[in-house]
């Protein structure tokens, strides 16, 4: 009686047809479209100081809330930061959230976006 493999001959070229077609499924699918690259010249005081507008407005808010190294040397708390601020553009209130990250990186902030009221 002749010797019987389990694994039929044709393993190795099939393992390789299906991992060819799986990458080349892979680059075919489209890659989502990049960002526009965010402003980083924004100062931390941009936009304008304002009470929240009504919704329908179209104007755009930046909203922060995160912690700061604290002034006072002997302490170990971190300084809580709180800003909301009105901007004409999209743009500018991410380039705004860009610095106040970049700024106050004491922890994770609480709250950072852009919304369009």
């Amino acid at each position: 009686m002749p010797f019987i493999s389990a694994k039929p001959r044709f393993s190795i070229p099939l393992r390789t047809a299906l991992s060819a077609l799986s990458i080349a499924a892979l680059l075919a699918i489209p890659a989502p479209q990049a960002e526009a690259a965010v402003r980083k010249n924004v100062s931390e005081y941009a936009g304008q100081r304002c009470n929240p507008p009504p919704r329908g407005s179209g104007t755009i808010v930046g909203i922060f809330q995160g912690f700061g190294e604290s002034a006072f040397v002997s302490s170990d708390y971190p300084e809580s930061i709180n800003r909301y601020r009105c901007f004409s553009s999209m743009e500018e209130c991410k380039g705004w959230l860009y610095t106040m990250q970049s700024l106050y990186s004491a922890g994770l902030p609480r709250a950072a976006k852009c919304l369009k009221r």
